[in-house]
């Protein structure tokens, strides 16, 4: 699962533009960089900034990489966007005792791969959306949601995150980190804005 989870941190800084020589040497992918519109593009997705966020650069993070953020402009709450298209995914797996997973199941491995990573193997409670509520608020075949401490090498100012997942057959996997130092603020600004990413009909 590790391996998985590093060649997918690889795909996603490679679509992030270069920040430094190394990310640029270590991210190489069978397609090049592109920006947030042409990855929700190509991911089947539409965005739109949430009412009372502005964006800010995207900075390269080793724990995390990502595509895209904003910034609440009362400086309380920072969202990360992290998206993966399935026709982007290469799969380095080595497991003699089982065959490679299907890009449609990834997000079985892929969502607590990432929640580990971010609290730094620390503790964090998860739960799947209703399936009739992961269509209405993401037009999604599967959606969860997480929360948890991150280590300060993911988020050196924030200490609290909120992810979002969500996932649609043959199109994409998407995550939507709300990072901020009150858990119970995150909940109510996510339930507020965290349809302002969803698949498209």
């Amino acid at each position: 699962m590790k391996q998985i989870f590093l060649m997918l941190s690889l795909l996603v800084a490679a679509s992030v533009p270069a920040v430094s020589q190394q990310a640029s040497e270590a991210s190489k992918a069978p397609k090049g960089p592109v920006t947030f519109a042409e990855l929700l593009e190509e991911a089947g997705m539409e965005y739109e900034i949430p009412a009372g966020f502005e964006e800010v650069p995207v900075e390269y993070n080793e724990v995390l990489p990502y595509q895209y953020r904003v910034r609440s402009t009362d400086g309380t709450v920072e969202i990360r966007y992290t998206i993966f298209p399935l026709d982007r995914v290469e799969i380095d797996y080595d497991d003699p005792h089982s065959s490679a997973p299907e890009p449609d199941h990834l997000f079985t491995l892929l969502f607590p791969g990432i929640l580990t990573e971010i609290s730094g193997w620390g503790h964090y409670k998860s739960k799947d959306y209703p399936a009739g509520e992961a269509l209405r608020l993401f037009r999604a075949d599967w959606a969860a949601v997480a929360v948890m401490k991150v280590i300060p090498e993911y988020s050196p100012d924030y200490h609290q995150a909120l992810v979002v997942a969500m996932h649609r057959n043959g199109s994409a996997d998407a995550y939507q980190i709300f990072l901020g130092n009150d858990l119970k603020h995150l909940g109510v600004v996510a339930a507020r804005v965290e349809a302002s990413l969803r698949f498209k009909e």
